[in-house]
């Protein structure tokens, strides 16, 4: 319906977006005019509809755009608003619309930017800082290490060679008072090596079917940039990237396993991070194509016969168990031990 999902209107001013109709109303005559309605349901009520609130589209022509045209209000603050339109018709799914009040107002500079406060050495420092302002504003290093850069677009840069802490002043300025400044401490540290871990499959995991899932992490300070994947010690995949996870074939359940044989298997991975350092996770041992641990099979107590018990077996009438104190209810018992003493036997 819309050939547009966001519009921006300049403060005291005017924007345009076009509406059709495509498909046909879930109910109610098909070559019936279709109305449609724009409105705005949520957000700056300085955002209106000056044209096209209401349209009317026709069975034939109903695929032909109609135009909606926005205005945007002057008002006191120097801030963007923002607004929501609907536009909507019987029968038919909504269609949403965001648009946003450009304020022209003269505004003094604000960072927006929330600057990364660690890195390493030897490891290339990037930071891009964004100040808000009317009009645009400029950047300049006030404070800042030996070999910091900062260009024209407040990219800034730099290249660490010694471990400590660097404090770094940014200025915005556009001829508004005040200034902005973006001031923080920078702490350098050693390049770690990386940590990796296997994720999947498990270790003693066993392993079936044409596919499965070999997947890894790696955590580093600096960022992971490639994972090797080894079976039995052997390079199967290489994978490139930040991370944080790594998958062979590049997403989870997708190793081959039909080529291996089967039996027990050993897995592991070495990653790499920005810097080139690299580091091995702990093995992972699988099983491919094995079954599944015997739960013991049930030792076949011989046949009984009766009269053939044996001297063994207690015979609870014969003997002085009520003198003693025995129960009745122990006598089975005690005709069972006798029991299993006969098969013993067998």
């Amino acid at each position: 319906m819309l050939y547009v999902s966001a519009v921006t209107v300049v403060e005291g001013g005017t924007a345009s977006f076009d509406v059709a109709v495509y498909g046909y109303p879930l109910s109610g005559d098909p070559d019936a005019p279709i109305p449609v309605t724009v409105a705005r349901t949520d957000g700056d009520g300085d955002l209106t509809v000056r044209e096209g609130a209401s349209l009317t589209f026709e069975a034939a022509t109903r695929h032909i755009p109609q135009q909606v045209v926005l205005a945007a209000a002057k008002d006191a603050d120097n801030e963007d608003g923002t607004a929501t339109f609907t536009v909507s018709a019987p029968g038919l799914e909504p269609v949403t619309l965001v648009v946003t009040e450009a304020d022209q107002d003269p505004l003094a500079p604000v960072f927006t930017t929330v600057p990364v406060t660690r890195t390493v050495t030897y490891f290339p420092y990037l930071l891009g800082v964004h100040a808000r302002g009317r009009p645009a504003p400029t950047y300049a290093l006030r404070t800042a290490p030996s070999g910091m850069g900062l260009d024209a677009l407040g990219n800034l840069t730099w290249i660490p060679t010694e471990t400590g802490e660097v404090d770094v002043v940014v200025v915005a300025s556009n001829g508004l008072q005040p200034d902005a400044e973006l001031s923080f401490r920078l702490v350098v540290g050693e390049d770690q090596p990386p940590v990796a871990r296997i994720i999947a499959p498990l270790q003693d995991e066993r392993l079936s079917g044409p596919l499965a899932d070999f997947s890894c992490e790696c955590v580093d300070d600096v960022g992971c940039a490639r994972v090797d994947f080894r079976v039995d010690w052997l390079l199967l995949e290489t994978r490139e990237g930040p991370g944080p996870t790594y998958s062979v074939g590049g997403a989870p359940g997708r190793w081959d396993i039909s080529g291996l044989e089967p039996g027990p298997h050993f897995l592991d991975v070495v990653v790499t991070d920005s810097l080139g350092r690299e580091a091995m996770g702990e093995t992972v041992t699988v099983c491919i194509a094995c079954p599944e641990p015997d739960a013991g099979t049930a030792v076949d107590a011989g046949s009984v016969s009766f009269g053939d018990e044996g001297d063994d077996i207690i015979d609870p009438w014969s003997c002085d168990c009520a003198a003693t104190g025995v129960a009745p209810a122990a006598w089975v018992g005690l005709g069972l031990l006798g029991l299993r003493a006969r098969r013993r036997r067998n």
